[in-house]
């Protein structure tokens, strides 16, 4: 495995406004899982193609191993592109579905077999390898896809999308097994994805995108705990962190589960208006009208039936403060 690297990389379609990628730079370690996160149309997919040589970029190098590929073609750049579609051969057995790309770069049949072997144990799929694409659940395809990538032994994996067309059931079962497949293989991974919770719970650190441009680079915790700006204060979170005014030049900013809430009038808490109830199971996300605007809050387990009024204080330690202009943190 080996280090990926971009540098200063911008694109622009042709008869686009705007360019899709502006100046983006940063570095995934040799054996380190990053995400690309943010919403559909902000770039990840286009900046995954790329680093795989599938678009070329206007400006910027991709380097790999520390080795310049910009100018390099796919085939030889040595990294496996998992894509969102699985993208497996129909008329192809699931042993002779991973085996592929080996045959293809001439890999002797004894090593085949023994690589195949090998991804089949780490990914569960021994008693699959004689059945077909067809025969097979929305789970198993794509594991069938990440073994196609893991036998080559690339300098590094990049996957599209990989997990968007299982249901949430297999969705979460599927992405603790590929956390605990990467930390296994030690494997370098650029995993691209619109879903919070997976850039969260997958990622040794997450890239934020919107608009082409990278808005923060970071630690999950260091990007939900210590957000760079209002975007992704509001994209992380469930619900998302409440924004409101505090002066002229500040704006304020709390998660839910920060807010304080109370049934009874307390000193230091304040009325709020309960205006909206989402029971989640473990808690209950509240929409509320306060002094402060509308905020959402957390309250824990159940919420009583019918009541329209709750009474809440927002802890000053847990206030974020982000510039009221350029929406970008504040210190302190």
């Amino acid at each position: 495995m080996a280090e990926v690297e971009v540098r200063n990389i911008r694109k622009k379609f042709a008869g686009g406004a705007r360019h899709v990628l502006e100046d983006i730079s940063f570095k995934v370690n040799d054996g380190e899982l990053v995400c690309l996160l943010g919403p559909s149309g902000c770039g990840k997919t286009t900046l995954l193609r790329v680093i795989a040589g599938l678009e070329t970029a206007d400006e910027g190098r991709v380097l790999i191993g520390g080795a310049d590929v910009t100018e390099v073609t796919p085939k030889d750049r040595d990294i496996a592109f998992v894509f969102q579609s699985y993208a497996l051969y129909p008329h192809l057995l699931v042993r002779e579905n991973i085996a592929m790309g080996l045959k293809l770069r001439g890999v002797p049949e004894a090593e085949c077999a023994a690589r195949v072997a090998e991804a089949a144990r780490m990914l569960d799929l021994g008693e699959l390898l004689e059945r077909r694409p067809a025969a097979l659940s929305g789970g198993q395809r794509q594991r069938v896809a990440l073994a196609r990538s893991l036998v080559r032994r690339p300098k590094a994996t990049l996957l599209d999308e990989p997990l968007s067309n299982l249901d949430a059931v297999l969705r979460e079962r599927t992405r603790g097994e590929l956390r605990l497949l990467f930390k296994k293989a030690k494997g370098t991974a650029l995993y691209v994805t619109h879903d919070q919770v997976e850039a969260m719970t997958l990622s040794d650190r997450v890239v934020v995108l919107d608009k082409g441009r990278i808005q923060q680079v970071g630690t999950p915790d260091d990007i939900y705990h210590r957000p760079a700006n209002t975007f992704v204060a509001t994209f992380l979170g469930a619900p998302a962190m409440s924004l409101f005014k505090l002066d002229e030049k500040t704006t304020g900013g709390i998660r839910g589960e920060d807010v304080e809430l109370s049934l009874t009038a307390k000193e230091g808490y304040e009325p709020a208006k309960v205006v909206l109830v989402e029971p989640t199971g473990p808690q209950a996300v509240l929409g509320l009208e306060s002094s402060f605007g509308n905020l959402r809050a957390c309250w824990p387990g159940s919420f009583p039936r019918g009541r329209e009024q709750v009474f809440i204080r927002l802890p000053p330690e847990r206030l974020h403060r982000f510039d009221a202009s350029s929406g970008e943190r504040l210190a302190g």
